[in-house]
């Protein structure tokens, strides 16, 4: 039943050490999860996480209540495995029992997230720049030029070259 409803299933015994283990081979792929039996859990984990597995250990063994944490797995290749992780006493022995939903998913929404953002700043830095060089650019220019609204045909703005050829401080006018 664990087994179903969860992609890794551990159990684990007083010294933190994994004594059982089940695992979704579609859910988790490409990972050694093999290797992790008979390993303290804190040594199947990255470096940032073991606190994590710790706090985990510690929280199930004084019964407080359960909270999920984001663990990450090393795989061997360049990304991590990301789990999201729970963990409860299994019996009066002082074995835990610790169960964990891949985080796969939402890590490459995260990321897809994240790279979204950073070229939606990459954009509006390339609007900006632009928008300096055509200010730059209509006010140092010699020619004048207006800017006209195509409905009413009201000047929206003007360059430095038009106001003094009209004789007009169109500036005031946008206020």
């Amino acid at each position: 039943l664990i087994s179903a409803a969860t992609h890794i299933a551990l159990v684990i015994d007083t010294d933190g050490v994994i004594r059982d283990l089940s695992c979704s081979d579609e859910d988790i792929p490409n990972t050694p999860y093999k290797q992790w039996l008979n390993q303290p859990w804190s040594e199947t984990v990255t470096v940032e996480s073991r606190p994590k597995v710790e706090s985990l250990l510690r929280e199930a063994t004084s019964g407080s209540n359960y909270r999920w944490r984001h663990i990450n797995h090393p795989t061997g290749d360049d990304a991590d495995l990301p789990v999201m992780y729970a963990a409860m006493p299994l019996g009066d022995d002082g074995r835990i029992l610790a169960i964990g939903r891949s985080a796969v998913m939402m890590a490459e929404l995260q990321q897809r997230l994240l790279q979204a953002q950073q070229s939606m700043e990459r954009n509006y830095l390339e609007i900006r720049h632009l928008e300096t060089r055509y200010r730059l650019l209509f006010q140092v220019s010699s020619e004048a030029v207006f800017i006209v609204d195509a409905n009413n045909l009201k000047i929206l703005e003007a360059n430095p070259a038009a106001e003094q050829l009209l004789g007009k401080d169109f500036s005031k006018d946008r206020d």
